[in-house]
């Protein structure tokens, strides 16, 4: 099956072999968001969780902030480069394989939770698993970032209504920005979630 050029591939093999190859910098971002940069200076976090954090280059620079960065994601080739990456840095971030609707590895409340890319490639069910686990992971007030594409690799439409409708049991949707952070330049949002 080949790879979706604008957006990440959909299943486990896939992401494994496009971090096997360099076929991931099609949708890769290598610039640390100003959004991230403003969740770290509104929050003040101790503690942070990234969801599919691929590399880590996000978690890799929340650690550099002195915050307790742990990054998981599904991919073993993503975690082993990533951990490669950070194998000479003072201040680590804990990479670990798991997967984001099952984090059973986890019981830590994190202050703040992120997600650059990742909740988009999930189906519906996988979607609202996310949300519970993201919910028990944090603690109560804390903010939940998630940068998602408008439509999903698999034609999924994402609108602030849905983010917030899926949220909505346990999270209120504070704000959603417009955003074109990629460098195929397709439609994305920004959201802010606060849990309940």
């Amino acid at each position: 099956m080949e790879t979706n050029t604008i957006g990440p591939p959909s299943n486990h093999m896939e992401f494994d072999k496009a971090y096997s190859s360099l076929s991931h910098w099609m949708w890769t971002d290598t610039r640390i968001p100003s959004e991230l940069k403003r969740l770290i200076e509104t929050n003040k976090p101790q503690t942070s969780l990234e969801l599919g954090c691929g590399l880590g280059r996000f978690s890799k620079f929340m650690a550099n902030q002195k915050i307790q960065a742990t990054g998981v994601d599904y991919s073993t080739v993503a975690i082993e480069k990533a951990n490669k990456r950070v194998a000479n840095e003072r201040n680590k971030p804990t990479y670990l394989v798991g997967d984001v609707t099952n984090l059973e590895i986890l019981s830590e409340p994190f202050d703040v939770s992120f997600d650059i890319g990742c909740f988009h490639c999930l189906n519906k069910e996988a979607q609202q698993n996310y949300v519970k686990e993201v919910y028990r992971l944090l603690k109560p007030g804390a903010t939940h970032l998630i940068w998602a594409l408008d439509e999903s690799p698999s034609n999924m439409k994402l609108t602030p209504e849905y983010i917030s409708d899926i949220f909505s049991n346990n999270f209120q949707l504070q704000k959603s920005q417009r955003s074109r952070r990629r460098v195929v330049f397709v439609a994305s949002h920004w959201y802010w979630l606060i849990r309940k």
